[in-house]
């Protein structure tokens, strides 16, 4: 059955929803080992760690842990001062926030302000012993969501990062048409795309040699020179449509190219004929690229 009939779906959503369920299976093993009576706390931090790749689950982790002792600082404090919660919460958690991304841990802030909010809304006991039970519930949620990443998301980076690619090659090349006509408006988007998945895979690289994975290293290395021939397409398209301009060509020169693009991407047949002398290298450059992704399809 088709999955496109229901928006916003991914084909990655399962894989997701199972680390985020043996996660908060982990967690809560967890929490019986460190005697954690919060399980709401380090089951939803469990959650918020999950992430792709290893290294960046332990990025996230991290936030987590420093973004919630900062939240429950403020809260602690706002509670020893004997702050009412009408004005205790709103300065606390805006703090909390504030020093937050102060402290390098932004994609924490939830966690920081749900902290404060928590220290002063539901206590147990003193504000320390309050504050020591969140803080040992996050800590429960960020290992439990770390070793999740680690023990899945090590062994499936090649499907991973394949699915992604997939995603990405289509997203691309869809975009090379309008980029031919308008230049680099349209292929903005593509370019930030890019970066973001470059990054991503350098991340992974770094992971996988100090694992000494040399067989998955080598197949995440082959998906990236994909991608990095993905980025030359799109440069390409962006530098058609400015040969068009800067030489005065005709745009229905454009148009014909983007048509070729859009119902052959390169593969079905050539060049359409006569292309101006200006663009023939830039056109040949781009058709070249189109068959070599085809020719090593994922």
């Amino acid at each position: 059955m088709s999955e496109s009939w229901r928006p916003g779906w991914r084909r990655d959503v399962p894989f997701l929803a199972g680390k985020a369920a043996l996660a908060c299976a982990v967690t809560l093993m967890l929490d019986r080992l460190l005697g954690n009576p919060d399980h709401v706390s380090s089951t939803f931090v469990a959650v918020l760690c999950i992430s792709p790749l290893v290294i960046g689950g332990l990025r996230q982790a991290w936030a987590q842990l420093v973004a919630s002792a900062l939240g429950g600082l403020w809260g602690t404090l706002a509670t020893l001062a004997g702050l009412s919660p009408t004005l205790g919460v709103p300065l606390a958690v805006g703090l909390a926030i504030v020093t937050a991304f102060a402290a390098g841990a932004a994609s924490g802030y939830p966690v920081a302000a749900f902290t404060a909010l928590y220290l002063i809304l539901v206590p147990h006991g003193t504000p320390l012993e309050t504050f020591a039970i969140r803080f040992l519930a996050v800590a429960s949620g960020a290992v439990g969501g770390f070793l999740v990443n680690l023990l899945v998301s090590a062994f499936f980076y090649r499907g991973i990062f394949r699915h992604r690619v997939l995603a990405l090659e289509a997203r691309i090349l869809s975009m090379l048409a309008p980029a031919v006509r308008h230049g680099a408006d349209p292929a903005e988007p593509g370019f930030a795309a890019v970066a973001t998945m470059l990054d991503a895979m350098n991340s992974a690289l770094f992971e996988l040699r100090w694992r000494r994975s040399s067989a998955t290293s080598l197949a995440v290395e082959e998906l990236k020179g994909r991608v990095e021939r993905l980025r030359e397409l799109l440069h390409d398209a962006v530098s058609f449509a400015s040969i068009v301009r800067r030489e005065r060509i005709d745009p229905e020169v454009a148009d014909a190219f983007s048509a070729w693009l859009t119902t052959c991407r390169g593969v079905a047949e050539s060049l359409p004929e006569p292309l101006p002398e200006p663009l023939v290298e830039t056109a040949a450059r781009m058709e070249t690229t189109l068959r070599e992704l085809n020719d090593g399809g994922l």
